[in-house]
């Protein structure tokens, strides 16, 4: 019984350290201002043939890139 209390208390901290560095590692490290840019040039793009994407990829190189595919199948 007490073991496994342990064992639970040692894996949530884990789990929690582990949360914490994954949040830390997905925060930029910009100001507030350059942010708020950031967030206002995001859009979403609906691509009908696969230049575009080719272009939209090569043009942003050098920074972090998302490419999020939804089919609707």
């Amino acid at each position: 019984m007490w073991m496994s209390r342990v064992l639970r208390q040692a894996l949530a901290m884990t789990a929690a350290v582990a949360v914490t560095l994954f949040l830390a590692s997905c925060a930029p490290a910009s100001t507030a201002g350059s942010q708020a840019t950031a967030a206002s040039n995001s859009r979403v793009i609906t691509l009908n043939t696969i230049s575009t994407l080719k272009s939209l990829f090569n043009r942003d190189d050098g920074h972090p890139r998302l490419i999020l595919i939804f089919s609707p199948t």
